[in-house]
């Protein structure tokens, strides 16, 4: 039912030479384990509509936040390069949303939304 955020990262070799393979550190629900190595992504459903047809709804849009956090200023952008590259292969890239430093955990943070459309 959900869109395939984890097969789209887990599928891309830039992405898992940065977040390991076993497993890839892509944790849902945006949060992920306190002790986690960074780097890692983390990703969420803030929502999503039906595609209203004049029957009943054919496909469903999921609107997908993913953030790429990393203790490394420049490896953040590479993460996210990457990351970014990966998602795009199967949804429309809407918005980047942070760019930042969070200021407990001193972890530098870029985010994407991306709108994902899926078949039912």
């Amino acid at each position: 039912m959900l869109p395939a955020v984890y097969p789209l990262l887990a599928a891309s070799p830039a992405v898992l030479a940065l977040i390991g393979d076993d497993p890839a550190r892509v944790y849902r629900h945006g949060s992920a384990p306190q002790d986690v190595l960074k780097p890692y992504v983390t990703w969420s459903v803030p929502g999503g509509s039906a595609e209203i047809t004049l029957e009943q709804p054919d496909a469903d849009t999921f609107r997908v936040q993913v953030d790429c956090w990393s203790e490394d200023k420049d490896q953040i952008d590479v993460l996210a390069g990457a990351v970014r590259a990966a998602v795009e292969k199967g949804s429309q890239l809407v918005a980047y949303i942070a760019d930042e430093r969070d200021f407990e955990t001193k972890r530098f943070r870029i985010g994407f939304t991306f709108d994902f459309i899926k078949p039912r």
